[in-house]
């Protein structure tokens, strides 16, 4: 890994907006103080600021100047290349496993996310305030400002100087990052991760919470050319209960909902007893609270997501060679070892046309590689990129997969029941799975 060091185009003195630290990234020179940065992985600073590609970064080379566990605020000029994944990061400072903080983009939106411990999953909460109505646009250059105010328990987003909610995100204390301030990039289970592509550059932090008309003030102080500083459409209040479910809805009356962040946008019908667990930009989520289950195997649901692909038999990967329309997918299930196809239907779900398999394991099946050493199951889905998850059959369950052909790829929707609760003909027929999906439909 090949390193490139110098101070890059900025001071750790205090400058006239009170900044601790000022990086306008665009040179190796330094311009005052000795804030060293390592620049990594094809980085590189140019007339406009740090160009990243999709796998470099910049690094402090030691351990960041913000003390994360006590009031701070960051902001960032960044210009994204190209359409972005659903997480990219442009600033964060790491932890053992994962960051403090997140600048930039996270569930598909513009963002600023905190977290109160250092890990990654169900058990670690993610606070996030964002601009949900804001379309992240390729080559267009936008101010990101995250403010943390310890004494207040709240972190706020602003978009190009203005706040995107009315009170920012609630949040227990965030703990003290101890690990290098990173840009470009974040860092998860330990890992390098989120990585952003595009330029960014005047980087400043300091070690308080700036005020509406300071974060105002600081936006509108040497802007990019080129750029503009729209005023965003004010998100609306989040009141999904789940802190990694992005604009869900939660706990749903009888109804028909459209989704916000997911593509294609889907509109869908629920009796009532049913909730809306995740909405973004690759996942959504339909379920029945008393279907939620405990164990390795979970609870019964509806899942649909953009783009999945067939997963490897061993290793959260995609199957190398299999192709991403419907007729390519299914004909891979057909023949995966280990699974039985009780039914294979062509359908127009929605508006899109496709396949539906009925799936199962055979209770006999012993895979080569089971999962945490004991579980005998055959990988189904995995993440094309916007989605993101990695699910597996076993004999305790069953699946309608719904293949359908979109926009040069593909959207899925799983329903997975469990057998300790219902066999999938019930779950389908009398749960009231099978009338929800047939009320789908999709956005052109």
């Amino acid at each position: 890994m090949a390193a490139l060091i110098g101070t890059l185009g900025g001071c750790t003195t205090p400058g006239e907006d009170g900044a601790d630290n000022a990086w306008s990234l665009t040179s190796p020179d330094a311009s005052g103080g000795d804030a060293v940065l390592a620049v990594e992985d094809g980085a590189q600073w140019t007339d406009e600021g740090l160009a990243v590609n999709g796998t470099g970064y910049a690094t402090t080379e030691t351990p960041g100047p913000i003390a994360t566990d006590a009031s701070f605020t960051v902001t960032a000029w960044a210009r994204p290349t190209g359409r972005l994944g659903e997480y990219a990061v442009v600033l964060s400072q790491a932890g053992d496993l994962a960051g403090a903080f997140f600048l930039g983009v996270a569930e598909g939106m513009w963002s600023f996310s905190v977290k109160p411990e250092d890990g990654n999953g169900d058990a670690f909460v993610t606070n996030r305030d964002r601009a949900t109505q804001v379309e992240v646009q390729p080559d267009a250059w936008v101010h990101l400002t995250g403010v943390y105010d310890s004494e207040a328990g709240r972190a706020t987003f602003f978009l190009n100087g203005y706040p995107v909610s009315e009170h920012g995100v609630a949040t227990d204390p965030v703990y003290a990052a101890q690990g290098p301030l990173l840009f470009g990039r974040a860092q998860a289970h330990g890992q390098p991760s989120d990585f952003f592509t595009g330029m960014i550059t005047d980087v400043r932090t300091w070690p308080r919470a700036l005020s509406a008309d300071e974060v105002s003030a600081v936006a509108q102080d040497d802007v990019p050319e080129g750029a503009s500083l729209d005023q965003p459409d004010q998100s609306a209040a989040s009141v999904c209960p789940n802190p990694h479910g992005g604009l869900c809805r939660g706990v749903l009356d009888a109804g028909t909902y459209s989704t916000t962040a997911f593509a294609p946008a889907l509109s869908y019908t629920v009796p009532r007893g049913w909730q809306n667990g995740e909405d973004l930009p690759g996942n959504v989520l339909l379920s029945r609270p008393e279907d939620q289950g405990a164990g390795i195997w979970g609870g019964s649901y509806i899942g649909i997501y953009q783009n999945i692909r067939a997963a490897a038999p061993c290793g959260e990967v995609a199957q190398p060679g299999v192709g991403t329309s419907a007729d390519e997918l299914a004909e891979w299930y057909r023949n995966t070892p280990g699974l039985q196809v009780m039914d294979d239907t062509p359908v127009i779900t929605g508006g899109l046309s496709g396949v539906a398999l009925d799936l199962t394991v055979d209770d006999q099946w012993r895979s080569e590689c089971p999962l945490a050493g004991s579980i005998h199951a055959v990988p189904i889905l995995i993440g094309g990129g916007v989605s993101d998850l990695h699910h597996v059959l076993g004999a305790p369950l069953q699946m309608r997969l719904y293949l359908l052909d979109w926009n040069g790829g593909n959207v899925a929707i799983e329903v997975t029941a469990v057998l300790d609760q219902h066999d999938l003909s019930t779950y389908l027929n009398h749960t009231g799975a099978g009338p929800i999906v047939d009320s789908f439909a999709f956005a052109p």
